[in-house]
């Protein structure tokens, strides 16, 4: 049962797989990622969750909640998979496959447009290393970016294991 505090992320969680069915999962990525862009836009340049050098990451995972319940109260929807499949299409595809996110879940689409947006406003770029299912039973890396900024995939291992997304901080006016 859906609680009456609960019901507009899970109204929006209900309008993602509406979308896809719809305007199809590529539309739908580029809307997540539009939300993304405009939430970050709003809230201004910086960085979410913790530090450790130039590692961001974050300790809760946003939407986990939301996403866990939805999942408890209607199943895991195919649309859902859909969207993490054609993301990791597009990046097994694009020649810069460390820009793309390290996901677990759909709504990592638009956690990411928004932390990476929120760090190019501050003048940096942020790479997504890994990432946690909101369970936290699955991990997820990015051996691309990994590779990129020199990190262990072991290291990222580690920091999954008290955190859902781990990102490297990369302020390339001081490369």
């Amino acid at each position: 049962m859906i609680r009456l505090e609960n019901m507009f992320p899970q109204a929006f969680l209900v309008g993602v797989t509406k979308m896809v069915d719809k305007d199809g999962t590529l539309e739908t990525i580029q809307w997540l990622q539009e939300i993304g862009e405009e939430l970050a836009t709003l809230e201004g340049p910086g960085f979410e969750g913790a530090r450790e050098d130039s590692i961001n990451y974050l300790p809760i995972c946003p939407f986990g909640s939301e996403i866990t319940e939805f999942n408890e109260i209607y199943g895991h929807p195919a649309e859902f998979d859909d969207i993490v499949k054609k993301v990791y299409e597009m990046k097994k595809a694009s020649d810069k496959p460390w820009e793309y996110p390290a996901l677990t879940h759909a709504l990592g689409v638009l956690q990411h447009s928004y932390s990476t947006k929120r760090a190019e406003l501050a003048g940096a770029e942020l790479y997504s290393l890994g990432s946690k299912s909101p369970k936290g039973d699955f991990k997820q890396f990015n051996e691309e970016a990994i590779e990129k900024v020199g990190i262990s995939k072991e290291t990222v291992g580690e920091m999954l294991d008290r955190a859902f997304y781990v990102y490297k901080i990369v302020y390339p006016d001081k490369e």
